[in-house]
């Protein structure tokens, strides 16, 4: 299902950033050993020393980079799946009602405003709605609720009352209890996947703000102590070095699905759950998918 493409996607973006400790190492590693190799050279001056680990250290800097440009590559890559399979999730409609559910509801939804109008007070208003609220058993007609709530609410608030209810020994807001029944109509309807999907979505996003990999300040140093400060500075901006040296250029990260969102019917399932079936909804408009 999409979520756990969300997720996975998420967590090796997660790995590539906390790679980027042992990728330096690495290099550094190979770097030190090739420096004592030439220090162990009888044949070479030292002058000759000095230019061969100029050499070298140029050849690892680039190779670094390389590594680190692919490794952003990705990075964004999965970044960007993990946001696009969460949405699928998250914004995928339900699936609509046979046609003789859906009339039933619109009738009732029409009859709850105009009792709502006509209401004797704050209180049997809000009691009015809480018992429409309750009756449903079906995720598409809670969010045809929560969609008409900019319609519902006027009336409600619009009826006798100082905007205030008594709840248990205290005065609470009506706004606040409106809101409060806004904010939890799909609720019962939300799958662990669906829950799941949105902190995808949320930590994706956050990440998508800064693509850096190589966050840690020890590793900015380690470069600097490496490979001088003349391809260190450009370990997060690896775009700006290869547009500077077009040759070194490495090969593209490519994704094994490509750019495309390929839609399948399990990409477009919607994970509310409902009586009828507990694990989800697959289609939308009513029609299956085929």
């Amino acid at each position: 299902m999409s979520y756990h493409k969300a997720k996975a996607s998420l967590e090796r973006a997660r790995e590539i950033e906390q790679s980027s400790s042992s990728v330096m190492l690495a290099f550094k590693r190979d770097l030190a050993a090739a420096l004592s190799k030439i220090d162990l050279d009888r044949r070479l001056t030292e002058e000759g020393k000095q230019e061969a680990k100029a050499e070298v250290r140029q050849k690892h800097a680039i190779e670094f980079l390389q590594k680190s440009h692919t490794m952003k590559q990705e990075y964004v890559a999965n970044i960007r799946k993990a946001i696009r399979e969460a949405e699928k999730v998250l914004y995928a409609p339900p699936r609509k009602p046979d046609a003789t559910k859906l009339g039933r509801f619109e009738d009732a939804l029409r009859s709850l405003k105009t009792e709502l109008m006509f209401a004797t007070s704050q209180r049997s208003a809000l009691e009015k709605l809480r018992g429409f609220i309750d009756k449903l058993d079906d995720p598409y007609l809670a969010k045809r609720v929560r969609d008409d709530f900019a319609d519902i609410a006027p009336k409600l608030l619009a009826a006798p009352g100082d905007g205030t209810i008594a709840k248990g020994d205290i005065k609470v807001s009506v706004r606040a209890e409106l809101g409060e029944m806004y904010d939890n109509l799909l609720k019962p309807y939300q799958t662990e996947d669906f829950r799941g999907a949105g902190e995808v979505l949320e930590i994706a996003q956050m990440l998508a703000e800064d693509s850096r990999i190589h966050r840690s300040p020890i590793v900015n140093d380690a470069a600097k102590e490496a490979f001088g400060e003349e391809y260190a500075r450009y370990i997060n901006d690896t775009e700006s070095f290869f547009a500077e040296h077009p040759e070194h250029t490495p090969e593209p990260f490519i994704d094994e699905e490509g750019e495309l969102a390929r839609q399948t019917a399990e990409d477009i399932a919607w994970i509310y759950k409902d009586d009828e079936n507990p694990t989800l909804n697959v289609g939308a408009g009513g029609g299956d998918a085929e």
